[in-house]
């Protein structure tokens, strides 16, 4: 292997580590929620504004400016900065006694971890040769089931002794130190060379991307695409209650099982809709957002009877490790794509903005839908109304597939023309 390959490679372990980091820390406050919602007298409307939109909106918006910036500055120090602001708060959150002060840190949290993806993936693009793209983001965001079961197990292990005040003092810690690490060893080969720059201020990445969506058919069709696919995967946010109250779990048994699914099955399709991207990319342009076409259609009867069968059976665990491994496979693939659409020189704004679509427009509003489907099918008094709510969710995220291979088919024209 070249020093090249492996300098490569220990960036990408790097930053995944940090990614885990990330997700661990956004996660924790649900995986302490049993604890700190009593503690602070929470409502459960409370709860949920803690763990969506005073998260998320600060999380979407100020992305955009952390993209903007990750194209025009140094990305190194911009990641360790954003990990110690981020990871301060988590410790912070340690200290808070009511709904405001919590509410504060976690606003300022998601300032904090708005730097590091745009930013992440801008650096490995430029590292990693084309054909490696959608791996590479798909390792990157093995992240995302990691740190989330790696939030829930740390805090069953260091809560019994430390509590959740000490846990989130404890990750903080651990957070900050990696903040000096990165500060100290991480470079932006960018800062050393004369690589692609975007120039001038926020204003000028903003018109940047608003040419991008008036002018560039493959770049919006592939975030339309993705914003439906990730509104139809809020849906995921029924999956513990179906569980329990549709498919005859108890609830520590659901949570052991689904939770354990879902990080190995999250982690493989991560890294597997990495390589089957890059392999159709090889195919021809547009070849990693095909996969993703070809992926959802054939995989929508085994979704489907996912929601049908009994639980308690090797068929179900199959298809429930099936759900959570395609739910994974997105990542990888689409964001090669959305970094390959636009100029070099823009690519961590385009990872803000479709950060932006996928989380506020999709999830946000994936979420929410899929709460009131449940509320309606009950009021109308149906014998299994998650069920009926989750292939509802599925048939929306249907609508993804056309898009995908429209987007496909644009990506593949611009560059003929090109």
């Amino acid at each position: 292997m070249s020093t090249e390959a492996k300098s490569a490679g220990g960036l990408l372990l790097a930053l995944t580590l940090l990614n885990i980091l990330n997700f661990a820390d956004r996660y924790l406050l649900i995986a302490f929620s049993t604890a700190i919602v009593p503690d602070l007298g929470l409502s459960n409307l409370q709860f949920g504004l803690l763990t969506g939109l005073v998260f998320t909106g600060v999380y979407t918006v100020i992305g955009l400016f952390a993209g903007s910036l990750a194209d025009r500055v140094n990305r190194a120090r911009l990641i360790a900065a954003g990990l110690a602001l981020w990871s301060a708060l988590t410790a912070a959150t340690g200290l808070a006694r009511n709904f405001a002060q919590m509410a504060a840190a976690r606003m300022l949290i998601g300032v904090g971890e708005a730097s590091l993806t745009p930013a992440a993936l801008s650096l490995l693009a430029e590292r990693v040769a084309p054909a490696r793209r959608a791996l590479v983001s798909g390792v990157y965001y093995m992240g995302y089931p990691l740190g989330i079961g790696g939030s829930f197990i740390f805090a069953g292990v260091v809560g019994p002794s430390l509590g959740w005040r000490g846990g989130f003092l404890l990750l903080g810690a651990v957070g900050v130190a990696a903040a000096l690490l990165v500060w100290a060893l991480m470079r932006d080969p960018r800062a050393a060379a004369s690589g692609p720059r975007a120039a001038g201020s926020f204003g000028d990445s903003f018109r940047a991307m608003g040419h991008e969506l008036r002018h560039n058919r493959g770049f919006v069709l592939t975030l339309a695409a993705c914003t439906v696919l990730v509104f139809a995967l809020g849906g995921g946010i029924l999956d513990l209650l179906w569980w329990v109250k549709e498919r005859g779990y108890a609830a520590v048994e659901a949570q052991k099982i689904s939770g354990l699914i879902f990080l190995v099955g999250g982690s493989l399709g991560a890294l597997l809709g990495g390589v089957g991207g890059d392999a159709m990319e090889r195919r021809g342009a547009g070849g990693r957002l095909r996969f993703l076409g070809w992926l959802f259609l054939l995989g929508a009867p085994l979704l489907t009877l996912y929601r049908l069968i009994p639980g308690h059976s090797a068929a179900f665990y199959s298809l429930a490790l099936f759900a959570s491994m395609t739910a994974l496979m997105l990542f990888g693939p689409a964001l090669s794509a959305v970094q390959e659409q636009v100029p070099p020189q823009h690519r961590a704004s385009a990872v803000a903005l479709f950060l932006l679509c996928g989380a506020l427009i999709g999830a946000g509003g994936g979420n929410a839908t899929a709460g009131a489907l449940v509320d309606h099918f009950i009021a109308a008094g149906e014998a299994e109304p998650y069920t009926l709510a989750l292939l509802w969710m599925q048939g929306i995220g249907a609508l993804s597939i056309p898009l995908f291979f429209l987007a496909a088919r644009a990506q593949q024209k611009a560059l003929t023309v090109r």
